[in-house]
């Protein structure tokens, strides 16, 4: 006669009961620690959360927390298991649930965040800002239908969210002034009491359906109140970007490169798309990556990130030293992290893009450490590359140059000496891809691309509109539409406001 075995006692014993309640002494604690994480000290925080946690307190609050200090520094595994603890004790808790979903989504876990956006929305139907995040994700797919219904319910819903008139305005085709949206974006901008964030993103709407219908004076008059808010954020002077690069020119030179012995990463399977922002090289990736050998990871912050921490985290200038004060372990781990990121991204496929442009910087140490390697570099003409700048609200604070028309010749001429300095001193291992080349004669100049890559010709690439994929950047909309020429010499429609970039932009 069989019997149900018990659990032996020692094991019940060890379970002790969780706990949501706090007693005053334990929610004092909770509360320095959420002051501590406020005021950036993160040690002491998640001390005291690991703290509570150890004495059985299950709260959604504290695993979401703790969850948030590991995603700030660069834990991000840990940081998603701590989300879904959170969620196994309150799966409604909403601030995990967001920050999983975008979690996810930085992953390139595309479905499972979109899932979880889907399902947010459904439950909190008040919670604008998920309907905002889930359109920007359809965006990222080239869903822009139901994106440009979201952010329209967004922007019923309320009228004042700015950031859903930006991103809209993206996306959407300004046929002529009757246009709904405009007359509603201009009573917005003109109310009094907006915040400088929500005019700066009106300013930057406003600039592009101004452009759209062919009103260069007003697109502009909107385009320099946005740039001139983002540039008193930083205060941009050329002298530390500028040193850099000098510093960069003179410590890689083919002698010294020559010089660094090391056993290089002999993989082929990066492809670095850099220049220039703006430059095409959104386009550039959408067109290798529609190749099915080649898997496209967009902008990815590894190389800078490694190159900084590897080289120039101790210097007090934050400019390279000579490359033989640096120890040949720091080229090799260089070249190994880097393949054991994008791996962790995507293993099968045996080709990889990343499209961020200020790899050009680290050129040097990509060659060195990843000497197989392809290397894109993305050409366009000067002045329309600076205008296409000029226009941009950028989400992130990598550049600073780019709203004010002065610094940003003054960027672009470092830029134009650092790339000439890089085919100098490595003559033959960098490819030019023209954006005028590109959208005059695209077939030719496809097939040239594919073979610079080391890739078999594919029409999939020629078509490259058509597949799928995700585009995270400004270039979301542009790069999934057939190649145009519009863009081109479209600097000469604003000729009568860019003298101080024309300025710059002139031979010395």
């Amino acid at each position: 006669m069989s019997r149900k075995k018990r659990k032996p006692k020692k094991h019940q014993q060890k379970v002790a009961k969780p706990t949501r309640t706090l007693t005053s002494q334990q929610s004092s604690r909770l509360q320095q620690a959420i002051q501590a994480q406020s005021a950036g000290n993160f040690a002491f925080a998640e001390a005291e959360y690991r703290s509570l946690i150890a004495e059985k307190i299950r709260t959604p609050q504290i695993f979401s927390s703790l969850a948030a200090i590991c995603a700030q520094t660069a834990r991000r595994d840990e940081a998603d298991r701590l989300w879904k603890q959170a969620l196994a004790i309150s799966p409604r808790f909403l601030e995990a649930r967001m920050n999983l979903a975008e979690s996810l989504q930085q992953a390139g876990k595309i479905e499972q965040a979109e899932k979880m956006y889907r399902r947010i929305v459904a439950d909190h139907s008040q919670v604008v800002a998920a309907r905002y995040l889930l359109a920007n994700l359809l965006k990222s797919k080239g869903e822009f239908s139901e994106a440009s219904d979201l952010y329209q319910q967004v922007m019923e819903q309320q009228p004042a969210y700015s950031q859903a008139h930006f991103s809209y305005s993206a996306i959407h085709k300004y046929r002529d002034k009757t246009d709904p949206h405009i007359g509603l974006m201009l009573d917005l901008y003109q109310k009094s009491g907006l915040t400088k964030e929500n005019r700066l993103q009106l300013a930057f709407a406003l600039a592009k359906a101004f452009e759209d219908i062919g009103d260069y004076p007003q697109a502009f008059k909107f385009l320099k109140t946005g740039n001139d808010l983002r540039y008193a954020e930083f205060n941009y002077q050329i002298d530390s970007d500028a040193g850099l690069i000098q510093s960069i020119i003179q410590s890689f030179g083919r002698e010294a490169m020559s010089r660094v012995q090391i056993n290089p990463e002999t993989s082929n399977k990066p492809i670095f798309i850099l220049g220039m922002p703006r430059s095409g090289t959104s386009l550039v990736e959408k067109i290798i990556s529609s190749h099915t050998d080649v898997y496209g990871a967009g902008e990815l912050e590894y190389i800078f990130a490694l190159g900084t921490r590897l080289f120039l985290k101790e210097s007090p200038l934050f400019q390279f030293g000579p490359l033989d004060s640096y120890p040949k372990q720091s080229f090799e781990l260089f070249g190994k992290s880097y393949l054991d990121q994008i791996d962790r991204l995507d293993h099968e496929s045996s080709r990889m893009t990343d499209k961020m442009p200020f790899n050009m910087m680290m050129i040097g140490l990509i060659k060195i450490a990843l000497p197989n390697a392809k290397i894109i570099h993305c050409v366009r003409d000067a002045k329309d590359n600076c205008l296409s700048i000029y226009k941009q609200n950028f989400t992130t604070g990598n550049y600073r140059f780019a709203y004010d028309l002065k610094t940003l010749g003054q960027f672009h001429k470092q830029y134009q000496e650092l790339m000439k300095h890089w085919h100098r001193v490595m003559p033959g291992e960098i490819y030019d891809v023209s954006y005028e080349a590109l959208t005059h004669d695209p077939e030719v100049e496809i097939r040239n691309l594919l073979a610079a890559c080391d890739l078999e010709w594919q029409d999939g690439c020629l078509d490259f509109d058509k597949t799928g994929g995700i585009i995270k950047t400004a270039s979301a909309f542009q790069a999934r539409q057939p190649i145009y020429t519009s863009s081109v010499k479209l600097w000469e429609r604003y000729r009568d406001f860019l003298q101080p970039l024309l300025d710059e932009l002139e031979p010395a």
